[in-house]
């Protein structure tokens, strides 16, 4: 597991337990970080993360611009839903702001692990590799009904857009790759 050119890689592990153990997060959102820092210590999670971080990075930040601004669309064209006619103004761009803000940290924290977890399981099964790849984005989104019950419609959007984007640029970087 660890090899004698890793010793950065296990003091920086390290290191972070012990920064990770004295802080005041809640015991969930510290035993959730470690977990998912003692992956990198297996030289295949590692190896999938090169490989498909940079693309997956820029999905999150694809599917959060694209939540926010299908939101503002929503908001905009549809003012029937709301009482008082609509006015763009510095709260409702602030509303924006705070919306993107949540998506890009919803779309990393909980999308791009989901999203390197799916694409670890349906490579297997490369027959059905986009179905099992689809299921295990949509079943996240609607599992996190259970993390947080008020963003479960939210996130099962996102994880919709992160799903199709992460399609389009893998179909993408396999036509320049090739």
């Amino acid at each position: 597991m660890i090899k004698n050119d890793n010793y950065t890689l296990f003091f920086s592990i390290t290191l972070f337990f012990t920064l990770l153990l004295a802080t005041a997060l809640p015991v969930m959102v510290r035993a959730g970080l470690i977990i998912a820092v003692i992956g990198f210590l297996f030289p295949l999670i590692r190896r999938i993360l090169a490989k498909n971080l940079l693309r997956k990075m820029k999905v999150a930040c694809y599917s959060a611009l694209a939540y926010t601004l299908g939101l503002f669309l929503f908001f905009f064209l549809i003012p029937s839903f709301q009482e008082k006619p609509f006015v763009l103004n510095e709260e409702f761009f602030l509303f924006l702001a705070i919306i993107l803000i949540f998506s890009v940290i919803g779309n990393f924290v909980y999308g791009l692990p989901v999203s390197l977890l799916a694409e670890s399981i349906s490579i297997k099964y490369s027959a059905w590799r986009v179905w099992v790849s689809g299921f295990i984005h949509i079943g996240f989104g609607v599992a996190a009904f259970f993390v947080a019950p008020g963003f479960w419609i939210p996130a099962i959007i996102c994880s919709l857009l992160f799903f199709t984007f992460d399609e389009i640029t893998r179909k993408k970087s396999v036509l320049i790759g090739s």
